[in-house]
Order: C-alpha cells, then structure tokens, then sequence
C-alpha cells in the first residue's frame, strides 16, 4: 500500500530514507521574550529571517550578510465568511527546533542529499475569531521555506479559502527571469523573457532573480499538494512587490479545506552565483521523506522511442499507411534501445483511437498494427522495458474512473512506465478547468499515487511543475512543464531561441526533473517540409545531457539519425542518475557550464546563446591522477544558422589541474566524457 504525504504534518516525517540525522528536542518560548518579533538564523548565520508582529497583523523580513533581500512583506489567509487572517493575530508562543540529516534520494543529480535548517513555528490565534494559525518557517543556508498552518480546531471543520495574502517585497532593481501567468495548459511551455523586476506584471513560479549586488533568488513553492498552484502578481502601487496569486476552481473560489491543514511551502532559494541555484536541494528537503516502503522496481534510465518521427509528421499517430508505431518500426527502436544501452523504448500512438480527436482510447486495445504481446515478448527479450503512452487529451474523468483497470492490466503485463498528457483541455469533474488548480492537483496526486500501487513510473506531460514531490513520490520521474524539444516545431522557424536553454536550469529546473527530450543530432531533419528545425547545433545537444536532469532521459531522435552521426557515441550508456553534480560557469541567458560525475566517470556540458563564446574551463573536479578526455564539439566549418551538423571528435589526456579552452560558436556547445586513464 501507498500512503499519502501527509499534509496536516506540520513539523514533518523523520524516518524513511535519513541516514544520519539530528533533531533537536523542540523548544517552546513564550513570546514574551521576543517582543515585536522572531528571527530565525540559518546554520551558517549568513542568512536571517524576521517576523514582525505590529497592530495585529504578521509580516516577515529576508537578510543577507547585513542586505535586505525581501522587505517587509505581508502574510494571511482568507477564508469565506469569516474575519481575514492577515489582522487581529495575537502571538501566543514560538517553537523551535533544528534539522541536521543526510539522506539518500532514489534518484537524483546527487547520491547524498543534506538537510540542515533552522525551523520556527509561530503560534498565533485571532482575538475577534478565535481561529488559531501557524507559520512554519526553516531557514536553510542556502533559502528559505515557509508556510501556514491551520491547526485542528473548533469551528473549523471545513473551510474555503478565497485569497492567500502573501507578499514578496523583492529589490525592484533586479534583472528577473519569468513566464507570464496563465491557468491553460501551455503556461508553462513558453519562453523564459528577461526584464528588470520592476516591468513584471505577474509570473509563474519560479520567478529567478539577480540583484545590483551579485545575489541571485528564485521563488517557488514546496510540496505542492491538495492545494492549488501558486502564480504572482505584482503591486502596481510597490514596484518590486508580488502578491501570491493562486489558481481558482470553476467557482472562482480557490480550495475546499478541511479540518488541520498546512499549505504548500512558499520558497526562496538563495545563492551567490547562478549555480549555487541549480546545485540547491531545498525543494526536495521541504517535502516529506519516501512514501514508497520498496522503490527497487524504480529504475532511472535513457528512453527512445516513436515520438520525433510523429513531431516532424515522417509517420502518424493515427492509424492508416503512415502509422508510425507498428509492431515493426518499434521493434527497431528496440533493437537500437539495445545498442544505445538504453533501458526502454516509448511507443506514443500503439493504442486504439490515438490521433485525430483522440476521443474512444481505452489505453487497453492496441490498433490493428500493433501487436502488443509480441512487442513485449521482444522487449523482455532484448532486456527493453516498454513504455505506454496515455494521451488523455483533457478527458480526465475517463481516465480517472478507469485507472486501476488500466494500471492493473500493465502491471500483469510488465509495463512499468507510463507517459500521461492532457493537451487541449482538462476537463474534470464534468467541468474544463486550468490544469493548474486544486482539483487537477488532486488528479495529478492520485495517478502517482495509483501507479505506485501498481509498480509504475510516470512521465507526465503538460502537468503542473514539480514541487519537489518526486522525494515523497519517486516513482513521478519526471514532467514537462517546459518549452521542449517539440517546440521546434510549434514555435515556427526559431525555434527555442539558443539563449533558452541556458536560463532552463535556474528557472524550470529548479522544481526538479523535466522531460525536455533532448538528443536530437541531426537538427534540420524536416521530411515534411515543415520549414522548421532545432534551433542548435548537433553538439549542443550532446551537452544538454549534462544541464537538463531527468531520471528518464530521452535519446529523442530516430535510430536512423543516430547511427549516421558521430556524435551519437557519447549518448552511449550515458547515465539518468548522478552521484554528483557541479555548475561550474554560468551567465543565465548568455552560457553554461556544468558537470556530472557517476562512479569515476564526468560528463561536461557547455553552451552558448546566440553570440560565439571562448571559455575557460578549469578541472578542479576531477580526481586525481589522468584523465581520458573524450571531446565533442563544434567543427571549424559549424554554423548554427548555414551547417549546424558537423562535429569533430578528440580525445586527450588531462588532469585537475588542467585548463580547458572552449571555443563555442553561436548556438553551440562542447560534450566532454572524462574517464579515468589507464596506466
């Protein structure tokens, strides 16, 4: 059985996957003798948080090094028909404890993850009311978590809370980087546009930002369950200052609650540099340790698959002469999934009725040219999972009532994976909603939740952002969320603009994993005639196996690509799951340089925006002794725009101390497998 994360936990789970740990024993204080106010240090002290307590209402401060990082900001609930929590509060008595543990995640950037903050819980009760509400903080050294708690309570057995007042009063002068706000299900798949904080009317999270003085924020949420998603608006009369906006149900109301309850974690993560962002563990840390009692059956991997075929309309999804997943060309996936050392192979459009208006799927029956059987039979043979796609198309209360008969049926099968989607609509409960608010939360929850009864990994696609779940729930891989690969495609001739997938790791990874579905090497692939292509060049995409984390990586592109280019030699073997990860050099939008390291073996990645970039890379990394450095980068001829195909192939020997030069062209990057040197 599967229990789920529990959200009337305030202070949270401390067994499951700790390793070492210390809790210290929890202190009550009367708030006596901190009048006006609690500061919460982190461990290293840099860092401090300040609630302030004036005419009734709780506000809090962020400080760093002796800087204000958020000022003054507001706090509060309201809930229907009754007096709003952002007045009237009283502090009755302030607990505190510390966190000091390691643990070890499933899968992950890193194999050992540490959880080290400063928790407090302020106690306060509204006179006029007599409702009683918490706020939970924990200050870790590299941000800040916080969130309300509404304990169990006479006169509050259910509720609906109508507005959530949290404020973030940031530096106005700050360059950002955001998505505007929406509730369809696209919001998330747009591009990241640069602007000073100040020309930002609303955003969704992440938001990222860099101060005049050199310090970097992200604000985000945590553990984002039974709740609706959070979204920002800014206050046009306090530049610089956003409102949490959150997504409403049909009725405009944003959720049904009931009995003790706490929210989401409001998050800022904090760092000096752009890669102290992407190397933070705080989403993860803020959420409740694994729920799963066996995770063996979880199995990080690269995938393959019919899928680039159908977005560049070489094959089709519905069923006719171009059919692209037919029980042979899968078999041939296959076949190169076991020359790739990939673990398994994604068939989207096996099953009856996929394509056109995708309307009467069972994601049972498969069409007339798809034997699922015998696909199987050759999966297992060749030591290839198989993974089915489940487009709902928006039609979830379908695939609702139908998911333990679904899920059961692939379980006697030995399916273990799924791919979900919910393009177009979302329509739950008899209703077309966002696919943002508590309700399709509740739906994205339960398909996990159903999947891990069954044994099953779940890709999901045009789902909510990661919140950091996948800790509680490892068997949620991971999602889309982002402006992907097929992008290229539906974006027009440009594409994703080269400059995107350098600001994606300190933006939309920074929930956790996306399915960006990178690899694909021959970019100006178009038997359409599409007039589209990949807006890189071919080494670009070797390199963006080391900024874009995903448990399940995609190798995205055709058997018949790959085994006609070079460059797919690096793709070999390579790893999903890492034992350590480094950004080394970034400039969010301009470039990035980071490095993962499994066993004794690094992989680097660098890339560029749309200028041509010359960078040193020193490689401190590296353990000692010589390194066999395998290196794939752009040729003397590549051109992102005219040839962006060649790729030339050196190998040398290195070591710690060594310092690379990359010159990267235009829209370019540089791959580097570096393996210990046998003597």
């Amino acid at each position: 059985m599967v229990s789920r994360p529990d959200r009337r936990t305030v202070l949270g789970a401390t067994a499951g996957a700790a390793l070492t740990g210390a809790f210290s024993a929890p202190a009550t204080t009367s708030f006596a003798e901190t009048p006006g106010h609690v500061t919460v240090h982190s461990p290293h002290g840099r860092l401090r948080v300040t609630v302030l307590t004036a005419n009734g209402s709780l506000r809090y401060q962020v400080v760093r090094d002796g800087r204000v990082l958020v000022a003054p900001s507001g706090l509060g609930l309201d809930l229907a028909g009754r007096p709003s929590l952002t007045g009237g509060l009283v502090v009755e008595s302030v607990r505190r404890r510390t966190i000091k543990e390691s643990w070890r995640p499933v899968w992950g950037p890193d194999a050992l993850v540490r959880n080290h903050a400063r928790e407090c819980v302020v106690r306060s009760v509204q006179s006029a009311s007599g409702i009683r509400l918490d706020l939970v903080i924990r200050v870790f050294d590299d941000g800040v978590g916080f969130r309300y708690h509404l304990p169990a309570q006479t006169g509050l057995d259910t509720y609906t809370v109508t507005a959530e007042r949290t404020e973030f009063a940031l530096p106005p002068t700050a360059t950002s980087w955001s998505l505007k706000a929406g509730t369809d299900w696209r919001a998330d798949e747009q591009h990241y546009r640069r602007a000073p904080l100040s020309d930002v009317d609303t955003a969704q999270t992440p938001l990222t930002l860099a101060t005049t003085d050199g310090q970097y924020v992200v604000v985000h949420e945590a553990a984002l369950i039974d709740y609706p998603s959070m979204t920002l608006a800014a206050e046009t009369s306090r530049p610089g200052t956003f409102t949490s906006e959150l997504i409403s149900l049909p009725d405009g109301t944003k959720a049904r609650l009931s009995g003790e309850f706490s929210t989401p974690w409001r998050t800022l993560t904090i760092g000096d540099r752009p890669g102290d962002l992407a190397e933070s563990h705080l989403i993860e840390n803020l959420n409740e340790p694994c729920a799963l009692a066996d995770t063996s059956w979880i199995s990080p991997g690269t995938y393959v698959g019919v899928w680039w075929e159908l977005q560049r309309r070489h094959t089709t999804w519905t069923a006719g002469p171009r059919h692209g997943a037919t029980t042979e060309r899968v078999k041939q996936y296959i076949d190169f999934a076991r020359e790739a050392g990939a673990s398994s192979v994604l068939a989207e459009g096996w099953n009856t009725n996929a394509g056109g208006q995708w309307t009467g799927q069972d994601f049972l029956t498969p069409q007339p040219d798809f034997d699922l059987p015998e696909v199987l039979r050759y999966a297992r043979a060749n030591g290839i999972g198989f993974t089915a796609h489940n487009e709902t198309r928006g039609f979830v209360d379908y695939y609702e009532q139908h998911l333990d008969t679904i899920f059961a049926r692939y379980a006697e099968l030995g399916i273990h994976s799924v791919k979900t989607g919910y393009a177009t609509r979302f329509e739950l409960g008899g209703v077309n909603r966002s696919h943002f608010d508590q309700e399709a939360v509740h739906h994205y929850q339960r398909v996990v939740a159903t999947a891990a009864r069954y044994k099953i990994m779940v890709i999901a696609h045009e789902a909510i952002k990661p919140t950091g779940l996948a800790r509680t729930y490892p068997n949620m891989m991971t999602g889309e969320g982002v402006a992907g690969m097929e992008q290229q495609n539906y974006m027009g001739k440009l594409g994703n603009p080269p400059e995107q997938a350098t600001i994606l790791p300190f933006t939309r990874f920074m929930g956790g994993p996306a399915d960006y579905t990178p690899g694909v090497l021959n970019v100006t692939w178009d038997p359409a005639g599409l007039g589209t292509r990949v807006q890189t060049t071919s080494a670009t995409q070797l390199a963006l196996y080391s900024l874009f984390f995903s448990p399940l990586q995609m190798l995205a592109d055709t058997p018949e690509n790959y085994r006609s280019h070079p460059g797919s030699a690096y793709l070999k073997d390579i790893p999903a799951t890492w034992d350590e990860t480094r950004f080394l050099d970034c400039v969010i939008g301009d470039y990035t340089v980071a490095a993962r390291r499994t066993g004794h073996t690094w992989y680097l990645g660098a890339i560029t925006d749309e200028q041509d970039r010359t960078l040193r890379v020193p490689l401190r990394f590296l353990g000692p002794g010589r390194y066999r450095a395998e290196i794939y980068r752009d040729a003397a001829d590549t051109s992102w725009h005219d040839n962006p195909l060649p790729i030339d192939v050196q190998t040398t020997t290195v070591r710690s101390s060594t310092v690379l030069t990359l010159r990267l062209v235009a829209g370019g990057g540089t791959a580097i497998r570096f393996r210990p040197a046998r003597h």
